[in-house]
């Protein structure tokens, strides 16, 4: 049964009386895509910005608490929930039936809808290629409504700027959207002009999600966002970003069936006015500090799976039948996942294990990050490394054998020596390799190059120059690494042909 006012409103201060929950050191997290505008979105310089970043931060001030705003890749956001790596999610999350079963919601802090946009003149979208949000509620409305949708495919893509660039290059003809987020995006498309198409295909009312046993937390979140209302700081946070007044019966009304008179002040709020970027210059700090974390991801692994390869690889060829077995089945069942699917066990299994154990946080997005790509590329090491130990000419072996030379000895002094030679243009190229998987940390809340470039799409609209300037550091980069490798193989080649010339 829905809650009369005077019962909302008792829950609410009730809320007040709550304990405060043991929140890490006085902090609230939260999180969301950034990839949302107008609701979320990183500003010039990579600060979540945006009306549910506002929002998230005047939650946390009203509760006395230090806001910690999480940017994370949407595919994930549940899953970091769920395994303590934030406290909440304020991310525009629609309240459905499903996601209730797994997660507390607060009472919605907005309701909007769902909204088709199609090219201006399109009179039927019948056959039509639509674009959707990947792991939104649009795709499973479009499949169980095939009335509404006779005949169309659905592609999904990671936001609505890459579904307007998708129907700038011809990809797709359509998109269902938020009303708010799609309008603004379609705004922003150059060389063809996208319309609303009907009405909205249904209303959705977003809500701030809590892990289950957080049912306190979420008392008094709601308490913060009634005083919001109440006080005029919802009204001026939403006119701010969405560039209207918000329809407060609607929201009343998603709260219980009641609508009333909700009394503004001349209350202000701590937040500044954003800056965005707008050309070239100012996409490059941003980029150059994503292009930082790739290097300096890129370097740690480097010289950790280097190490960590060669004994792997040494393994590969030990007497022992169970070093032999484990050495072999780590590259097997290393080489056979996908890199970010090990990036989720790191982040989502690992890291919570050991930080539960712990009792505090010892590993979190970089460790997990470092960790996934150090055992990654160490198993290509390591088959890189043993390709090289085996191309040593077995003769080499009987001759320091003949002389009495140890294993350990003769792996040191004769083999690994010619195995790195040998092997170096392979590790050049898996160093490579490594330098361009980094894109996928993004995943786990890193913001690294990629995703730096992806940030400033969702921030311009503009789906190329982003990732052409990106594609510009990383060939720099690259270009510089494959520079450094190609000099040490010579090198390497002239120390053999001088140990020869001595010979």
């Amino acid at each position: 049964m829905v809650p009369t006012l005077r019962r909302l409103v008792c829950l609410l201060l009730m809320a007040c009386g709550v304990a405060n929950a043991q929140l890490r050191d006085g902090e609230l997290s939260l999180a969301m895509s950034g990839a949302f505008q107008p609701f979320s979105i990183t500003d010039s310089s990579g600060a979540l910005v945006g009306f549910d970043a506002d929002i998230a931060t005047e939650i946390a001030l009203r509760l006395d608490l230090e806001p910690e705003l999480v940017q994370i890749d949407w595919s994930g956001i549940q899953a970091g929930l769920q395994t303590k790596q934030y406290d909440l999610i304020c991310g525009s999350m629609a309240i459905t039936v499903e996601r209730l079963q797994t997660m507390h919601f607060t009472l919605p802090y907005y309701v909007s809808g769902a909204q088709i946009f199609v090219r201006s003149g399109t009179d039927s979208i019948r056959g039509l290629s639509f674009g959707v949000t990947e792991d939104s509620t649009y795709a499973a409305y479009i499949s169980e409504h095939p009335d509404e949708f006779p005949g169309v495919t659905v592609l999904q893509f990671g936001s609505e700027a890459e579904i307007v660039a998708a129907m700038q290059s011809d990809k797709v003809d359509a998109f269902v959207s938020d009303l708010i987020v799609g309008g603004f995006y379609a705004s922003k498309a150059s060389g063809v002009e996208v319309v609303p198409y009907g009405g909205l295909l249904y209303e959705e009312a977003c809500g701030i999600a809590a892990r289950q046993d957080d049912a306190a937390l979420v008392m008094r979140v709601n308490g913060a966002l009634f005083a919001m209302v109440q006080d005029g700081t919802y009204a001026r946070i939403f006119n701010k970003w969405v560039g209207s007044e918000p329809d407060l019966a609607v929201l009343m009304s998603s709260w219980g069936e009641f609508a009333g008179e909700i009394p503004a002040s001349a209350a202000t709020t701590s937040q500044g006015d954003a800056e965005f970027v707008t050309d070239v210059s100012g996409m490059l700090p941003l980029l150059a500090k994503g292009a930082g974390l790739t290097i300096l991801l890129s370097a740690l692994t480097a010289v950790i799976a280097l190490f960590s390869g060669t004994l792997i690889g040494v393994g590969c060829i030990a007497r022992s039948k169970i070093v032999n077995v484990l050495s072999t089945g780590y590259i097997a069942l290393v080489r056979g996942t996908p890199l970010l699917v090990q990036l989720f066990i790191s982040y989502f299994v690992i890291a919570t294990l050991l930080n539960r154990v712990a009792g505090h946080e010892i590993m979190g997005a970089f460790g997990a990050a470092l960790f996934a790509l150090v055992l990654n590329t160490t198993a290509y090491n390591a088959e890189t490394i043993r390709g090289g130990i085996a191309s040593v000419e077995a003769g080499q072996w009987d001759a320091a054998a003949t002389l009495g030379m140890r294993r350990p000895m003769l792996l040191k002094r004769i083999v690994l020596p010619q195995a790195f030679r040998n092997s170096l243009p392979s590790l050049g190229n898996n160093l490579v390799v490594l330098i361009k998987d980094t894109s996928l940390v993004g995943a786990i809340t890193l913001i690294e190059l990629t995703y730096s470039a992806r940030n400033i799409v969702f921030q311009t609209g503009q789906a190329f120059v982003p990732f052409f300037v990106a594609a510009a550091f990383y060939l720099v980069i690259i270009t510089s690494v494959s520079l450094a490798v190609r000099a040490a193989e010579a090198r390497l080649g002239r120390g053999k042909r001088d140990a020869r010339m001595a010979a």
